[in-house]
């Protein structure tokens, strides 16, 4: 196995947990979470159901993505545990299968707990969050192990650096807050922006709504964050990468006001998903950059 078709694999694996959680997101906001029943990993009993309904087709199509991320991470795991004798890889493969496991295993709970489609309970409002920053997670390994392949290091701890843990608790308390607006969106729906608006400060609202106002709250500080940080990695530390933050960073808040402001979109809201996913891995990215700079300036 060539470090090459490696390289392949794991940018097949990023490419497919990005579309995967694009996946999830359609599920939750077309309300198809429940189009195969409460059944796992079988579609309404079958393994191969017959797609007559839209609902059916979504979520079936979500869990085959799911399923080949699934394969796919398994088999970077063995190819690295049979060809790789570096400890950082070894260690970064045996995180990839943890955390793709985890994942499949959320997904299994949800549904059978039947925490889909318009389900309100407490346990739903924990659910989603946590499986949206485990595949956050997911993300992150993969371009850490990418990484690893084109940059040689001996150790890892640049997430040991303070800006970096801020940052990371930026990004997942945004993305837990992002998961619990789109899933009020999706069961206490507004006819207009500003009555969406009088929803989250009215004391007559469903707690889920009035959550609404933390996501934008949140997203204000990473922005402001990430923005200083895109600027300190560019200017200070030389890394070229870090210029896509402060674009992505634009393009993410753009998207997510125009969003409110139409009253949510599908398709704005995919969207929004998708660059804060391409933000969060270049984020990611360029503390990779860094280190190994770092690391070959002192050799």
């Amino acid at each position: 196995m060539t470090v090459n078709r490696l390289k392949i694999l794991i940018s097949m694996g990023l490419g497919l947990t990005i579309i995967s959680i694009l996946a999830g997101a359609i599920v939750r906001a077309t309300g198809s979470g429940s189009g195969c029943g409460a059944s796992w990993p079988t579609c309404n009993g079958n393994m191969i159901p017959e797609l007559l309904d839209t609902p059916a087709m979504i979520e079936y199509t979500h869990r085959v993505l799911s399923g080949i991320l699934l394969l796919v991470t398994l088999l970077i795991f063995l190819y690295i545990r049979k060809y790789s004798s570096d400890p950082i890889l070894i260690r970064a493969a045996n995180l990839l299968l943890f955390f793709v496991i985890i994942e499949a295993l959320i997904g299994m709970a949800i549904v059978l707990l039947e925490l889909v489609a318009f389900n309100t309970s407490l346990a739903r409002l924990i659910a989603v969050p946590i499986h949206l920053v485990n595949t956050f997670s997911l993300v992150a390994l993969y371009v850490i192990t990418y990484c690893i392949l084109n940059f040689p290091v001996t150790q890892l701890n640049f997430y040991l650096n303070n800006r970096f843990i801020i940052s990371c608790l930026l990004f997942f308390l945004v993305a837990a807050t992002g998961s619990i607006t789109a899933l009020s969106d999706l069961l206490y729906p507004s006819d207009s922006f500003i009555q969406g608006l009088a929803m989250d400060f009215s004391d007559s609202s469903q707690i889920l709504t009035r959550l609404r106002v933390l996501h934008p709250v949140l997203a204000i500080a990473l922005i402001v964050w990430i923005f200083f940080e895109g600027r300190r990695l560019f200017v200070q530390e030389n890394i070229p990468s870090a210029a896509y933050l402060i674009m992505l960073a634009s393009v993410v808040s753009f998207i997510g006001i125009i969003n409110v402001i139409t009253n949510i979109n599908i398709f704005l809201s995919i969207s929004h998903l998708f660059f804060a996913d391409l933000l969060w891995g270049f984020y990611i990215y360029s503390n990779m950059d860094i280190f190994y700079n770092s690391k070959k300036a002192n050799i």
